[in-house]
């Protein structure tokens, strides 16, 4: 699953929510979420591409742990239940 949501040049995402987790951390959003990815799955969205870019936006702190703020691991999963509830209301309640 890839990045889909942009923010302004210097303007923060309205889902971002300063709360920076670590893998292990986002595992256990994710569990909480029943969405039950293994480490492996979690390592994939943070290994960089031949340009050096990740696919979830993960970086270094200043004690060089890869962290990502919570809000985005929610929203990738929210935005994609929303667009399945559109679709489905679309389809099954078309009056």
């Amino acid at each position: 699953m890839e990045f889909n949501e942009h923010a302004e040049h210097g303007k923060s995402a309205p889902f971002l929510t300063g709360r920076y987790v670590d893998k292990k951390e986002a595992l256990e959003i994710l569990e909480t979420m029943n969405i039950r990815w293994n480490q492996r799955q979690i390592d994939w969205t943070a290994e960089p591409n031949s340009d050096g870019d990740r696919k979830w936006p993960w970086f270094l702190d200043d004690k060089g742990i890869l962290r990502i703020d919570a809000g985005f691991i929610h929203r990738q999963f929210e935005g994609k239940q929303h667009e399945a509830l559109q679709r489905w209301l679309s389809m099954n309640h078309n009056e």
